[in-house]
């Protein structure tokens, strides 16, 4: 399970453990505190994605935990953003803009 904590990064826990913290996995580099964005991962379990309070939209890699890409996706808060399981080139992201977006 990936979670959002509010010290701008995200950690993961091992359900199948008693809800243990994965201490290698760690994502940084978006901005949170204060938020409750939603990461998501994607189908095919290589790509971690998630929103932040400047609106941006992050890419990590999930084995490396490296940050890939960022950018700007909403006018205020991503609050939430997820794959689309069947088109998994596709992500869409919601904003406190009031906008719904679906990025390629």
């Amino acid at each position: 399970m990936i979670c959002q904590s509010l010290d701008n990064q995200l950690v993961v826990f091992n359900v199948f453990a008693g809800f243990k913290r994965v201490r290698k996995k760690l994502f940084r580099g978006q901005m949170v505190s204060g938020y409750a964005c939603q990461p998501d991962m994607s189908p095919d379990m290589r790509y971690v994605i998630s929103g932040d309070g400047d609106g941006n939209l992050v890419l990590w890699d999930w084995k490396t935990t490296r940050l890939l890409t960022k950018w700007k996706a909403h006018d205020g808060v991503c609050i939430n953003a997820a794959w689309l399981p069947r088109e998994t080139s596709k992500i869409v992201t919601c904003g406190w803009d009031g906008h719904i977006k679906l990025w390629d």
